[in-house]
């Protein structure tokens, strides 16, 4: 299992452009395909066949560089490129500004490729697209007075706000889709049915509150709600942080 990592971690940092195998492609030719064939069906529709289908060879030509989970890997990596391919920096004289920043940039990302958090590695493979992504977002933070551990606490936990949130807006946008409902439509259905079945003198406090939230709403679900609700909470908090790193500073070794 550990030669296998080494594998694919050494891979993440091989040149994209090396031809693998007899075809003549490339290794961003798998990558831009496998990209391709996720964003058309998700994870669960993802296999080495369809991606030697797009490109034209065989399957087994699909494995010319790895396996299965090594271009899934590469897939992944390369596609945190995107976020800093139209910029080097974030806001960085203003902490809350570039925080700002990189989580609409995260959720921008997401929202284009809604199999990315599923597929990410919850312990880092540490790929050069990923080291420049995470280099690029801890720079607000450079100048304001936490530990190297907050900042990395503070970034962890905006990603994780953006991942969670835009999770919701994914999978609403599957909903309405096989549904064939909108927001509004599929709210009228479910209360015609719950209000036949569901005494509301039973559930007073969440009756109260969910028709005062869905009247707020218009019928909407509360995906960039609660992105955008959550995210001016977090960077309140990450002031109080900041503020209480200001006031009380380590002792100077």
């Amino acid at each position: 299992m550990e030669m296998r990592f080494g594998h694919t971690v050494a891979l993440l940092w091989e040149d994209d452009s090396r031809a693998v195998g007899r075809s003549g492609l490339t290794v961003a030719d798998y990558v831009a395909a496998a990209t391709e064939v996720l964003d058309a069906g998700g994870a669960a529709g993802f296999s080495m066949r369809i991606v030697a289908e797009r490109l034209g060879v065989r399957t087994m030509a699909a494995y010319s560089f790895g396996n299965k989970e090594d271009l899934l890997a590469l897939v992944v990596d390369r596609t945190y490129r995107e976020t800093h391919s139209a910029r080097s920096e974030f806001d960085t004289a203003h902490w809350r500004a570039g925080l700002t920043d990189v989580a609409y940039a995260n959720r921008e990302l997401q929202l284009a490729h809604p199999w990315l958090p599923e597929l990410a590695s919850p312990r880092s493979l540490m790929g050069p697209c990923e080291l420049r992504k995470r280099d690029i977002e801890l720079r607000p933070l450079e100048a304001t007075a936490l530990s190297d551990v907050d900042k990395d606490r503070v970034l962890t936990q905006l990603l994780m706000h953006v991942s969670e949130t835009t999770r919701i807006d994914n999978a609403l946008s599957r909903e309405r889709t096989t549904s064939g409902l909108g927001d509004e439509q599929w709210m009228q259905v479910v209360m015609s049915i719950a209000e036949s079945v569901a005494d509301p003198t039973k559930f007073p406090v969440a009756a109260r509150i969910g028709i005062a939230a869905q009247a707020a709403r218009g019928g909407m679900q509360a995906g960039q709600e609660a992105f955008e609700f959550g995210l001016a909470r977090l960077l309140d908090g990450f002031a109080a942080l900041i503020d209480e790193a200001e006031a009380h500073p380590p002792p100077e070794a």
